[in-house]
């Protein structure tokens, strides 16, 4: 068996381990073979798994990180299912491995690669489609419990487990799919001795595959394969080994798990290094990771071979290189309508210069359990949910669910764990996050910033907008095409400059230290002595409390603080208490009001205060508010009391007008621009090269869509190339071709953006794309159309 099991792994690719199957005998045995999980119709729980392999591969690595962590858990005499045992990742980490605060960002270099090296994920073979081995040295399996772990489905191995990943016990059969045509995965596995009471202990091994239909099954009128596993005589082959050279990054293997999987699918944009790409990919769905993990690039194929990096997840790496990458970092708590939970948000909004597939890729949302990404959104949700398209690209929200509870966890999450499960739970906690963050001035702040360093007024391009619109006859078809209530109906009324604006105060950075030492509500003391914050029924409202503390402070991985809101006594409008009876579970959420947080953010926590369906008019709600410091604790104590709608304004009919409304501001771009009021393709919010040509720039104005300003590229190829290749070189032939590529694409951008956001009204399922990278993109092979007509069929009505 030791033969066959050698000739099995060193196979570097399906067709290679097809040879090997077809020239041996005991493997054409049928009763050499057992269907996965013991059920033969397992074909729908393979192939109902993960839709993508990275996430596939994925949840292979999640089971080597519960191997190990229960292997110590076992190693340390406790049993993984007490009540002795670890409730999470964090604390397990922290305890067996003496991780300070379960925080590998705090490990050293060489420890940290010490602990990563326990996890192994090596490449090998053919560069497009590589054979993947996933290593661990964890607990290990002797071959006779092969079928009741590795090999069976739906047991619910891990059920009882808080401190591990994996409960579904199917999730793994997902990469199997993504082995090449045959679906060939090689398991091997010896159990740690220190876990065998002396028992036997050999090394056994099995080969899965999707069962090729013989004619046998045609005789038998079987149509639907599935998938199987390798036991010779109906047992898990074996046999005796000290340790075995399977190739891995400074040991040879003495106990713990293999997989192998061949030919592996990595899809396109990642099937390059893995030291690169595929580091990247696991970074990003492995966000917090509990411990390290390796990935070793050893096809001969790249220049540098037997490249090694630690995988220590992307929060890790923001953390540690904060001050290079990131620009800005939000924490909100959100308190659900779902249930008496909170849930923490971190919004990490991005340096300009840093590529967005470093960190975000198409994961502009990610929601995690333990650490590990169980859906995800892409930019769509930055720039047109929250309407901050100005930072989509920047943007990375962390929705950490892991205190969410299981019953309500289980409405929200797929079992695959890479899709939201589409329903009313799932609905409203969307629609919470979005009503959160939407309202955060931070964000809004840092989105108009990015805006305004794009659109300085340029008066030379605006006069040349308005001599052209100026010409055109003012009739009312055209006046009602432009207005606002008409088919452009996201143009401003009147506008606003977005330059000479002025620092107030409150905009003054101030000095932030580690710790606080200020707590200040921003409330003023009543005369009786009470501080009130009143809130109409129908409406928000907003506390703020000033400090001093960083903003990373309730966050980072050591050192952090905690930010605590409790209710401290609840009085209904019909209660008349003479001495209020004080509230026996200070931490629960309230049924009269929905409290959420923002911040710190730049030394101000803001408090996000709603009434929700139950408050009546007149109720009352005392809450202290305590901040957590180093020898101290920081508190105050206010009373919110929720008081009469307010009516909405009466909004008064405005009479049609015969005027241009404020056309989005015109911007030129050139590869280098020779003027204060042009822009540069190296500008951190464009980054534009010669294939570029328009950007739209938008936002939103009381929650309706505002075009702001176009920017078009001066120096794009296709101008550059028109006027070589018609052997245009009059001055006056070059601005004239010029001025009218600059009309002619602001105008149809213009209307463009028109005919997609009225199409998307028109269909929801096109609310995915992004509206301005269409135009850009849809604009690129237009222009030369656009330069053609301009010059061959109205040229001689401007030249002479």
């Amino acid at each position: 068996m030791k033969e066959l099991f050698w000739r099995i792994f060193n196979a570097n690719s399906e067709d290679e381990l097809t040879t090997i199957i077809n020239s041996k005998a005991i493997f054409k045995d049928r009763n050499n073979w057992k269907p996965y999980g013991g059920i033969e119709g397992n074909f729908g729980t393979f192939e109902a798994q993960q839709n993508n392999a990275i996430p596939a591969l994925v949840e292979k690595i999640t089971n080597s990180i519960d191997a190990t962590l229960i292997k110590e858990c076992r190693i340390s005499g406790i049993d993984p299912k007490s009540k002795e045992a670890p409730k999470t990742m964090i604390e397990a980490v922290e305890k067996f491995y003496q991780v300070p605060n379960g925080e590998i960002s705090e490990l050293g270099p060489v420890k940290r690669r010490e602990l990563a090296e326990n996890i192994q994920i090596i490449a090998s073979g053919d560069q497009k489609t590589p054979s993947i081995l996933i290593y661990d040295a964890g607990e290990g399996q002797v071959p006779k419990e092969f079928e009741n772990t590795f090999l069976s489905l739906h047991r619910g191995n891990k059920a009882n487990i808080h401190f591990v990943q994996g409960k579904y016990n199917m999730g793994s059969t997902g990469a199997v799919v993504f082995c090449g045509e045959k679906k060939y995965q090689l398991i091997g596995s010896k159990r740690d001795s220190n876990l065998c009471n002396g028992n036997a202990n050999e090394f056994g091994f099995t080969l899965v595959r999707r069962h090729p239909l013989d004619n046998y099954d045609i005789d038998n009128n079987v149509t639907t394969t599935w998938y199987e596993y390798f036991c010779p005589d109906q047992n898990i082959a074996s046999f005796s080994i000290d340790t075995l050279d399977l190739g891995l990054l400074n040991r040879n293997f003495q106990f713990g798990t293999i997989v192998k999987m061949y030919s592996y699918q990595l899809p396109t944009g990642s099937k390059g290094d893995i030291s690169t790409d595929l580091y990247r990919d696991l970074n990003q769905y492995l966000y917090h990771l509990p411990i390290p993990i390796t990935v070793y690039e050893k096809r001969e194929h790249y220049k540098v071979k037997n490249v090694n990096k630690v995988v220590v997840g992307n929060r890790t790496r923001i953390v540690n290189n904060a001050k290079e990458n990131v620009e800005k970092n939000i924490r909100f708590d959100l308190n659900s309508s779902l249930g008496n939970f909170s849930i923490p948000i971190d919004v990490i909004i991005f340096n300009s210069n840093v590529d967005h597939r470093e960190f975000i890729k198409n994961k502009s949302i990610i929601y995690t359990q333990n650490g590990q990404v169980h859906g995800f959104g892409g930019q769509s949700f930055i720039s047109q949910d929250l309407g901050f398209p100005l930072i989509k690209k920047h943007t990375l929200v962390h929705v950490d669910c892991t205190n969410i509870p299981t019953e309500i966890r289980q409405d929200l999450f797929m079992s695959n764990r890479t899709h939201l499960r589409e329903g009313p739970k799932t609905e409203t906690l969307k629609s919470e996050i979005v009503s959160l963050l939407k309202s955060s001035t931070e964000l809004r702040k840092l989105n108009n910033e990015r805006k305004d360093s794009l659109l300085r007024d340029s008066k030379t391009d605006k006069d040349l907008l308005e001599t052209f619109l100026s010409n055109l006859p003012v009739d009312k078809d055209v006046v009602n095409l432009l207005k606002k209530n008409g088919s452009l109906d996201f143009l401003k009324l009147s506008g606003s400059k977005v330059n000479g604006k002025q620092q107030s105060k409150k905009d003054v950075q101030r000095k932030l230290d580690r710790f606080p030492s200020i707590f200040k509500l921003n409330l003023k003391e009543q005369k009786n002595g009470k501080i009130y914050k009143t809130i109409p029924l129908n409406s928000n409202g907003n506390i703020t409390i000033e400090t001093d503390v960083e903003d990373d402070y309730l966050f980072r991985p050591v050192e952090k603080g905690k930010f605590e809101i409790q209710v401290l006594q609840k009085k209904k409008k019909t209660d008349i208490p003479v001495n209020p009876v004080l509230n026996l579970f200070p931490n629960d959420v309230t049924d009269i009001l929905t409290i959420n947080k923002e911040g710190p953010t730049d030394g101000t926590i803001k408090l996000l205060i709603k009434p929700n369906e139950q408050a009546q008019i007149g109720d009352e709600v005392e809450i202290k508010a305590k901040l957590s410091a180093p020898g101290q604790d920081f508190e105050c104590i206010f009373n919110v009391k929720v008081d009469e709608k307010i009516s909405k304004p009466k909004t008064k009919e405005k009479k049609a007008t015969e005027t241009f409304p404020n056309l989005p501001t015109p911007k030129k771009a050139y590869k280098k621009p020779t003027d204060e009021n042009s822009l540069s393709w190296d500008n951190d919010n464009l980054k534009w090269n010669g294939h570029d040509i328009v950007k739209v720039i938008r936002s939103e104005d009381n929650n309706e869509m505002v075009v702001e300003g176009i920017i078009i590229n001066m120096d794009s190829y296709v101008l550059l190339n028109f006027i070589s290749k018609n052997s245009i070189k009059t001055e006056k032939e070059i601005k004239f071709i010029k001025d009218k590529y600059f009309l002619s694409i602001y105008l149809h951008s213009l209307f463009l953006f028109s005919i997609m956001q009225k199409m998307q009204k028109d269909d929801k399922k096109l609310n995915e794309i992004e509206m301005e990278d269409f135009v850009s993109n849809l604009i690129k092979p237009y222009a030369n159309f656009l330069l053609y007509e301009n010059y061959q069929m109205e040229k001689h009505a401007f030249v002479e």
